[in-house]
């Protein structure tokens, strides 16, 4: 990271991305009380592509709505919602 690039570890399924035609984007890191690594990474594949699942089959598509903003908590070091 201190030469302007990043490195990803521990990343599953990434051998069933297509070579060509998909775009991987790099979310942000999980919220509080997640497990795993600093970022979630989404592959976005064309819609013939035999793995994964759809938008419509995620449970978290749309995302959940939440009356609680997330707010920074220095003393946790981490988000939480109040």
């Amino acid at each position: 990271m201190h030469n302007g690039y990043t490195q990803a570890e521990g990343v599953t399924n990434l051998d069933k991305v297509p070579p060509t035609g998909a775009l991987v984007a790099i979310g942000f890191p999980k919220f509080g009380g997640g497990l795993g690594g600093y970022a979630r990474f989404v592959a976005i594949c064309p819609p013939d592509w035999g793995h994964g699942v759809t938008i419509a089959e995620s449970r978290d598509a749309p995302l959940p709505r939440y009356e609680k903003p997330l707010v920074y908590d220095s003393e946790k070091g981490m988000r939480v919602r109040r």
